[in-house]
């Protein structure tokens, strides 16, 4: 027996236990810097970091002048809109976003002498600092500076008001994430999350483009007329949901600031100690999630197989009365969308047909992948919406409009399909370490993977050809030509980068994590650099060539860049084996890790 256990758990223990997981996580943050490739991750995240607090910047100063306006006026009630506003941003840009990574897997901490109440201390504070809490609570401080220029009386009551505001939208976002994870532990609720996130997502786009009089410069005389007549229905829907919304933390918030501002202290009080009941109720549900988590609960895909197996041979062996160990000696499908690949088959055959079959294998467990990846679903579907809702208004601005609005939609869907291949071995976790061990090749692995990358973007591009075709006119025949082949040279180009930052840069992705983007940031940047070179560098060719009337050179012009990017494309596959082995030290000490 210790001496914990003998004179009870101290303060100072737990806060011992706390300083020594922030020096853990420090040190393994920082040397991830140190190792190699360490110094272009930090060029990266500092350059994120500076594009995330610019577009934030937008946001908290607009709150504040927009709070500023509002009492300045005489109308503090106007800021509930304003808070409403913010609440609704931050859960969007958490689902949008998504929760950070951490350094290490927080369960592996419950194994060490922790109470309960420590361990949900150390999940809550591991999520503090995602882009979204971040950007909620600078916009909620603004507000709180808006209120004290416009009104010195009111800065206490705003500062403590917008605290509690705050810190409520932070635990709800971090109830809500550590809930979802745990309805998501099954495939069959990834994929209906899948489906709400679309609809909800696609129809905030749809919603904004048909209500917003910005996208109706057609129609300048009555796009106002048209958007309030859209919007007649909006004023008795928020009066019918009025008392339902009265008791939720932005209208307490608002209520709260009216009080004060009426010099009812006692009612201030009351509405700031009702929203912070709301925080309250908040953390509780968060702890007793985190409570289920530290008694050792595991939502891994194996842990769930492993259970779903054990039935199933139960059955199996009651029904048939064949033996587990001879059923397992044949391949066969394994009910959840894997296959269980019969002994020595793949290898029966030589050359070119083993090839084929180690391509084909490889592209259908990719498909596998794709279908159970919600990031990679939601880039595909949102470009073929928005050129369905887009292309029409914008082809019918000028005589030249549908001559640009097919190219500029392929680079616009190129945006989600490029970056898959800087990261194409992240979703192998453990299982590429095979790779090395089987009599395959990794050029044919990643040719697979390329292939079905470029699959996809013929896919995009040939359902962007219909509805431009429809809705804005058939795309001349050069200008089409010649958007196809830059596709193919930027895809080929893109590739070169990518497979050699997956093998040099991969990012371990977990499918079971709701809307993580786990990819490496210097590689995204690389993509988004490639893109945008590769974009300017063709629409300068396309509007100087529309400038000379010589748009029949379009084709061999881009023509020869798609030859030269294929050939560069398979001439760096050719070596790809000796670079793979050469750094399969980086690949497998970020995949395989715990």
């Amino acid at each position: 027996m210790t001496d914990a256990d003998k004179g009870g758990w101290t303060a100072g223990q737990t806060r011992a236990q706390f300083g020594a997981i922030a020096w853990l996580r420090w040190r393994i943050l920082w040397n991830g810097y140190r190792r190699k490739g360490g110094a272009g991750e930090m060029v990266g995240m500092v350059l994120l970091s500076v594009v995330f607090l610019g577009m934030v910047l937008a946001f908290v100063v607009g709150a504040g002048f927009a709070a500023y306006f509002f009492v300045a006026k005489g109308h503090l009630g106007w800021i509930v809109g304003l808070l409403w506003g913010i609440f609704l941003l931050c859960q969007l840009l958490n689902i949008q976003l998504g929760q950070p990574t951490t350094t290490f897997d927080p369960t592996q901490l419950i194994r060490f002498p922790l109470k309960v109440e420590t361990y949900v201390g150390i999940r809550l504070f591991f999520g503090l600092l995602t882009p979204a809490n971040v950007a909620g609570t600078l916009t909620s401080l603004a507000v709180a500076v808006g209120i004290a220029v416009a009104a010195p009386r009111l800065w206490l009551y705003a500062l403590i008001a917008m605290a509690v505001f705050a810190a409520t939208n932070v635990l709800v976002s971090r109830m809500i994430f550590a809930w979802v994870d745990r309805w998501l532990s099954t495939r069959r609720a990834r994929e209906v999350f899948t489906a709400v996130v679309f609809a909800v997502s696609l129809g905030i786009q749809w919603a904004n483009f048909t209500f917003n009089p910005a996208y109706n410069h057609n129609h300048k005389t009555h796009a106002y007329a048209v958007s309030q007549q859209k919007f007649g229905f909006v004023g008795p829907l928020i009066a019918r949901a009025q008392p339902w919304l009265r008791p939720l933390p932005p209208e307490l918030a608002s209520t709260s600031l009216v009080k004060a501002k009426d010099a009812s202290v006692a009612g201030f009080a009351g509405y700031t100690v009702a929203a912070s009941l709301w925080a309250g109720l908040f953390l509780l549900v968060f702890a007793l999630r985190m409570r289920t988590e530290f008694r050792g609960e595991n939502l891994s895909d194996a842990a769930n197989a492993v259970g779903r197996t054990t039935r199933a041979k139960a059955t199996a062996r009651a029904n048939t009365g064949v033996s587990p160990l001879r059923a397992a000696r044949f391949g066969r499908d394994d009910g959840r969308g894997g296959v269980t690949s019969t002994a020595g088959s793949e290898f029966a055959v030589a050359g070119g047909a083993r090839v084929w079959s180690v391509i084909e294998a490889v592209i259908g467990k990719e498909i596998l992948y794709v279908r159970r990846n919600t990031g990679i679903l939601y880039g595909l579907v949102m470009p073929i919406f928005l050129v369905l809702i887009f292309a029409g208004k914008f082809a019918t601005r000028s005589s030249t409009g549908s001559m640009w609005v097919f190219p500029a939609a392929v680079a616009y869907t190129l945006l989600a399909i490029c970056p898959l291949s800087y990261n194409s071995l992240g979703m192998e976790t453990t299982g590429a370490q095979l790779y090395f061990m089987a009599p395959v090749r990794m050029r044919d692995i990643l040719l697979a993977k390329n292939l079905l990358g470029s699959l996809m973007a013929g896919v995009e591009i040939l359902l962007i050809f219909v509805i431009v075709s429809y809705m804005a006119g058939v795309p001349s025949l050069k200008t089409a030509v010649a958007a196809v082949l830059w596709a193919v040279g930027t895809l080929a180009v893109n590739m070169i980068f990518g497979n050699q930052r997956s093998i040099t840069s991969p990012k371990k992705m977990d499918l079971q994590k709701a809307m993580r983007r786990q990819a490496s940031q210097v590689s995204g940047l690389i993509a988004m650099a490639v893109l945008m070179v590769s974009s300017g560098v063709a629409a300068g060719i396309f509007f100087l060539c529309f400038w000379l009337h010589a748009l029949w050179a379009l084709v061999p012009i881009f023509a020869v860049f798609a030859v030269v990017g294929v050939g560069l494309y398979w001439r760096s596959l050719k070596s790809i084996d000796r670079f793979a082995l050469d750094h399969r030290e980086d690949l497998l000490l970020e995949l395989c890790k715990a």
